[in-house]
């Protein structure tokens, strides 16, 4: 059996919720909405990287002796979204999954920096490959685009025979 609602209830529980409605109306007509704009002061939004050490040279690109894996660390206070856009397509077994990227924390990888991998597959690139960085939190830094061989990083470090890419402030 259903409970019956005499008019008198139900009045008031048609007029509570008008009320309720109208209130939450003026109330949202009268407050301003939240701002999350990022200001356009040159001062905040200037970002200032400073150039390589003059100790890297930049690889003779060409030969094809300098293809090698990425090494990649995040010095600034952001956390970044590296972009691969490999050209090397003749020895790369993922060419069908990229462009590939992967997130960095703040400061992960820090001075010596992260190899970069798939599950499954070595990243190996070299010259003309395309790499970009950018902080995921809006605040519009980017580092790039890099291209490996004509930009000054990334680097290659003969020594161990790979690309290494530091992002600082």
């Amino acid at each position: 059996m259903l409970p019956t609602l005499d008019v008198k209830h139900a009045y008031s529980m048609c007029l509570g919720a008008v009320i309720t409605l109208t209130g939450v109306s003026l109330w949202q007509r009268l407050t301003p909405p939240p701002t999350h704009e990022i200001p356009e002061s040159p001062e905040i939004s200037k970002v200032v990287v400073p150039p390589l050490p003059t100790t890297f040279t930049r690889p003779n690109t060409k030969d094809s002796e300098n293809i090698g894996s990425l090494r990649v660390g995040n010095r600034t206070d952001r956390s970044v979204r590296i972009v691969l856009l490999s050209r090397i397509t003749s020895q790369n077994d993922w060419q069908a999954i990229e462009p590939l990227n992967w997130d960095f924390a703040p400061n992960e990888g820090g001075k010596e920096g992260l190899l970069l991998s798939l599950p499954n597959y070595k990243v190996v690139i070299g010259k003309g490959d395309v790499i970009f960085a950018f902080a995921t939190d809006g605040s519009r830094t980017y580092w790039g685009p890099n291209i490996v061989g004509e930009t000054d990083a990334p680097f290659w470090d003969s020594q161990n025979k790979e690309w290494s890419m530091v992002l600082q402030p």
